[in-house]
């Protein structure tokens, strides 16, 4: 018996190895739960992000489709500030051509429509988020009233801050050479020249900070906006068919392109290459390898989307 006593274990290290059994568990299951969280948390991070910047994208093709025939504050944008912070509902509307935002489903997408983007907070069954209003600009009832007699869509609840800012019309650049950037616009008849977005989507935990996303946008319209007279002539050539209107379309064959048989559209014009008649071929070179038209013309935007951003026409 004093044998087989004195081979088992005792009491105490049998408490002594429970112990740190359960301490051992414990700690791999802290640390496998904190692996797990982690990569929930990051996967809930990047299906935010890309959700973000798909509706980013979906914002930024509505508003460079924005219209703007010349003239009419029915056309302009309308800007409803709340504030910066991650919980600002921020409130755009302008007007817009195309299927960006309403879907080609729309009755009104191919025509001119007034389009109204905010924040929402959730009110059962309405999930609330980054909702739209959507309706046709022309051809209502006097009574019509877009709050009352148009449907609230809400195309993502997952959205819980919108701001925005628009770049200043009158001062483009502060005296550190910085974009200047505002959160007002009461020129409503009018269009800004670039826009600076920002999203705010729920985090991957209930108490975890949203998550950020931004984008600048710049508006081709904007400019001919304030510049009534370049929209002016601008609409003027688009009736002589000359070139495009302020508010769309496509441009007509110009006399003297290439293929155009000058089929009574004016003026037959030699050099401009495979026309039919006297004078066709290449135009000569100029001296120092270009041709008359190349490059930037004076009064004409530049072809580099961030140049027209930065150095706006004022």
């Amino acid at each position: 018996m004093s044998r087989r006593l004195r081979r088992a274990f005792t009491l105490v290290e049998v408490l002594i190895a429970l112990t740190l059994l359960g301490l051992l568990t414990a700690m791999l299951f802290t640390s496998f739960n904190a692996v797990v969280r982690a990569w929930e948390s990051g996967r809930a991070a990047i299906d935010a992000t890309n959700h973000a910047d798909y509706l980013l994208e979906q914002l930024t093709a509505a508003l460079r489709s924005a219209y703007y025939p010349g003239s009419g504050e029915q056309y302009g944008l309308i800007f409803t500030d709340d504030g910066d912070d991650p919980r600002s509902h921020d409130l755009i509307e302008w007007t817009k051509v195309g299927a960006a935002l309403v879907g080609e489903d729309a009755d009104f997408a191919d025509v001119p429509h007034r389009i109204r983007v905010t924040i929402t907070e959730p009110d059962a069954p309405f999930p609330g988020g980054f909702t739209i209003r959507a309706w046709r600009q022309g051809l209502q009832l006097d009574a019509f009233d877009p709050d009352r007699d148009t449907i609230e869509l809400s195309l993502s609840p997952k959205v819980v801050g919108f701001n925005c800012r628009l770049l200043d019309p009158d001062t483009a650049r502060t005296a550190d050479d910085e974009l200047n950037w505002i959160d007002e616009w009461t020129k409503t008849n009018t269009l800004p020249t670039a826009l600076e977005l920002t999203l705010w989507m729920e985090g991957a935990e209930k108490d975890a900070d949203p998550i950020e996303a931004k984008r600048i946008v710049e508006l081709p319209m904007g400019i001919l906006s304030q510049n009534p007279s370049l929209a002016a002539s601008a609409n003027d050539s688009s009736k002589r068919g000359t070139s495009t209107s302020v508010g769309g379309g496509r441009r007509p064959n110009r006399p003297g392109n290439t293929n155009n048989t000058n089929n009574g559209q004016g003026p037959f014009r030699p050099g401009n290459g495979n026309n039919n008649g006297p004078g066709s071929g290449d135009r000569p070179p100029m001296p120092g390898g270009s041709r008359p038209g190349s490059g930037s013309r004076p009064g004409r935007p530049s072809n580099d989307p961030a140049g027209d951003l930065f150095r706006p026409t004022r």
